[in-house]
């Protein structure tokens, strides 16, 4: 089975783009870098591989949380939820999605030389689309399903497995030709991948790689499959299928059988396979992902330790693994290639990894300040902090407008229950501020600070006063000092 890692993508222009907030920069998106998803926020996140550090992102409305792969046509972006069946065409240039297409579940679409396909595994279907708004263009292609997993190379030919017929289709300009000949027996588990530019089928049933020639094949003249390279001398009919990259840059093409945890390096220039199993661990911990081969290493991703196995294929040995993220099982990594490069991503969280000539460099996905955010990050918002306590009214007297904002006089004397029911400002009722005919009589009856013993108890404490100015009939006196507003602030 050909599971797809983050896909890599390229911008081939300087650009420049203007995050929300921020002021306009200028970006450059062609140094050797690469976009990677981050699923907790929804984002795709351009790399710089020569500063080693994220330097653009985009948010894409509505996929926080899910899983999002990502392809390139001539001038876009493509991101893709094949869960929901749904594409959104990104414009690197203004840092924004410019439109989406509600497309089927499971859906995978592939771009090469401006020639854009939506492949439907399940459905058998192939739908040539438009590059600039994912139109669908001509007539779809219905062929027998279910389909393998398909690739196009560089010229654009979409090489698409058969499996229940064991044959491959290769689709140039809309039409279905088939490639002469069978590759595997009907109802195997076949795919297609590129090692070097070239269609390899990969048969996860007979353990088994065989290249592909025939008319239009890259780099071959003959008719139908050429080599058959066995991995193992026992076909696994009931066994699990085969992890392996989609695009291999060399000849060499990593397979992984996840549950025997058995890697398979085949050298299909030399027809060689190396095997070795990957180090044993507890049973339980999650099962390893996709393997990728670059510049004589062979890398693992173990998402469930939160690190990616290094294995060096001239010694035969795994060196230190390459820590990406916390080894509590919550990290998803995948590995990638580019332009020579290769980086590790933890789809779930906001660590990657740049592996080059240079060693190897930890990135931070969204650092402070990315351009192409809403933001200055892409983090949660801090918790809002606690609302202010009511405050406990003073004895009367208290001059109000001393120190830190202090309650009036009138929160000390009796109030009617009806007296915070009445909006300031009205001139006619009793909110905080306003004060009554009884208010005033009761204040000149009962002297401050002494109380007689009949006065009732205060009522349960109202929120500070706040000292308003009536619209038709103006305050007893002066008030002194600034108002306060109802969370006891001071009001300007």
């Amino acid at each position: 089975m050909l599971l797809p890692g983050a896909a890599i993508v390229t911008v081939t222009a300087l650009i420049g783009a203007t995050g929300q907030g921020t002021a306009p920069v200028r970006l450059d998106l062609v140094d050797d870098g690469t976009w990677l998803t981050d699923s907790a926020t929804g984002t795709l996140i351009h790399l710089s591989g020569p500063a080693g550090r994220a330097n653009a992102a985009v948010t894409v409305p509505g996929t926080a949380g899910r899983d999002l792969t990502v392809t390139s046509t001539a001038h876009k972006i493509v991101a893709v939820d094949p869960s929901a069946g749904q594409a959104f065409l990104v414009d690197p240039a203004r840092l924004a999605t410019v439109g989406s297409a509600a497309l089927r579940p499971g859906v995978a679409i592939t771009s090469a030389s401006g020639i854009t396909y939506a492949v439907e595994a399940g459905a058998g279907r192939v739908q040539p689309l438009s590059a600039d708004d994912l139109s669908p263009i001509g007539t779809a292609l219905d062929l027998p399903s279910p389909l393998g997993a398909a690739a196009q190379s560089d010229d654009g030919t979409l090489w698409v497995p058969l499996r229940s017929t064991g044959t491959v289709v290769a689709v140039r300009d809309g039409v279905a030709a088939p490639v002469a000949g069978p590759v595997a027996p009907p109802g195997n588990a076949i795919d297609v991948v590129l090692a070097g530019g070239r269609p390899v089928v990969v048969d996860s049933t007979a353990r088994s790689l065989r290249m592909l020639g025939g008319p239009g094949a890259p780099g071959e003249s003959g008719a139908g499959a050429r080599t058959v390279l066995p991995l193992s001398e026992t076909p696994a009919p009931a066994g699990p299928e085969l992890l392996v990259a989609p695009r291999t840059e060399r000849g060499v093409v990593g397979l992984l059988d996840p549950v025997a945890r058995r890697l398979y390096l085949a050298d299909v220039d030399h027809g060689t396979v190396a095997v070795t199993d990957l180090p044993s661990r507890d049973q339980g911990q999650g099962q390893p992902g996709v393997p990728v081969v670059q510049a004589g290493h062979a890398y693992v991703p173990e998402s469930a330790l939160g690190v990616v196995l290094d294995y060096d294929l001239a010694h035969g040995t795994f060196g230190a693994p390459v820590a990406v993220a916390a080894a509590d099982g919550h990290a998803r990594i995948t590995v990638t290639v580019d332009d020579g490069q290769v980086w590790i991503n933890d789809t779930a969280g906001p660590n990657a990894v740049l592996i080059n000539d240079r060693g190897r460099t930890p990135i931070s996905k969204q650092p402070p300040d990315l351009p192409g955010l809403p933001t200055s990050s892409a983090q949660p918002l801090p918790a809002a902090p606690p609302l202010p306590r009511p405050q406990q009214p003073r004895p009367d007297g208290a001059a109000h407008g001393q120190g830190a904002a202090r309650p009036t006089p009138a929160a000390t004397t009796t109030r009617t229950p009806t007296a915070a029911t009445s909006g300031p400002g009205t001139g006619t009722g009793t909110g905080p501020g306003t004060r009554t005919d009884t208010e005033a009589e009761h204040e000149q009856t009962t002297p401050e600070p002494t109380r007689t013993p009949t006065t009732p108890p205060p009522r349960t404490p109202s929120p500070p006063p706040v000292t308003t100015h009536p619209v038709t009939t103006p305050p007893p006196s002066p008030t002194t000092g600034p108002s306060a507003s109802p969370d006891g602030l001071p009001i300007e």
